[in-house]
């Protein structure tokens, strides 16, 4: 492993809603090192897609045929792709019935599955958790309307630099990073942003599949079975 970490780049958008209406509710995204190359690639991708297209609109999961969405898919299986699998049915309805709680809770299902993918690029040896570490998130902006942003970005520093603990359950997790470590989170508008596209095609390729989304490299699921 290398004695510099490079920067982490994260890209989560959703699919579905957390309502009764929906059974499932999905965050997709995916995680790279080289934002640059990133996006050359993918450009070439849609350029191909695009072509002979009078109109060029933004490509995500539910505007692609099963063949270009392939395409998108089998280029993405060279990054490390993860999502969150939200059973509504199994949510509280205490957290169902009111915005603010629903709010929370999907806050909740990002930390989580930031936290179980720093934990899994850990693993892979992607990052070593004892040299200093910048993580920036990209998230579509219209999954939020307020400043939550900066809560969830305060949050997800406390978590992996801290751990927590939890005094009414007497639960306790301990840090994950053990250097200085720097979180950015950035909302933005996905029709200009290919990070984004790409975690939409992720996220509405996992709630579509649920129950068997090979491409995914990490999948987990919330509320977790009993």
């Amino acid at each position: 492993m290398n004695n510099t970490n490079p920067t982490i780049y994260l890209a989560i958008d959703d699919s579905g809603q957390l309502s009764k209406r929906d059974n499932i509710m999905t965050f997709g995204g995916l995680a790279l090192t080289n934002k640059e190359q990133f996006n050359k690639e993918y450009q070439n991708i849609v350029d191909k897609t695009n072509k002979g297209r009078k109109t060029k609109k933004e490509l995500k999961y539910n505007n692609l045929s099963n063949c270009y969405l392939h395409n998108f898919l089998d280029y993405l299986e060279k990054y490390f792709t993860f999502a969150i699998i939200i059973d509504n049915n199994k949510v509280y309805p205490n957290i169902m019935k009111n915005s603010k709680s629903k709010g929370r809770y999907l806050d909740y299902a990002i930390k989580i599955l930031i936290k179980n993918v720093i934990k899994e690029l850990i693993n892979k040896k992607i990052i070593n958790p004892n040299i200093d570490l910048e993580l920036i998130i990209y998230i579509d902006e219209s999954n939020y309307k307020s400043n939550g942003y900066y809560i969830l970005e305060n949050s997800i520093y406390e978590e992996l630099k801290y751990g927590m603990s939890n005094i009414r359950n007497n639960i306790s997790f301990k840090n994950i990073i053990n250097s200085n470590l720097k979180v950015t989170v950035k909302h933005k508008n996905s029709y200009y942003n290919f990070l984004v596209q790409a975690a939409d095609i992720i996220a509405g390729y996992t709630r579509v599949h649920y129950l068997n989304p090979i491409k995914i490299n990490y999948i987990i699921h919330i509320p977790k079975k009993c």
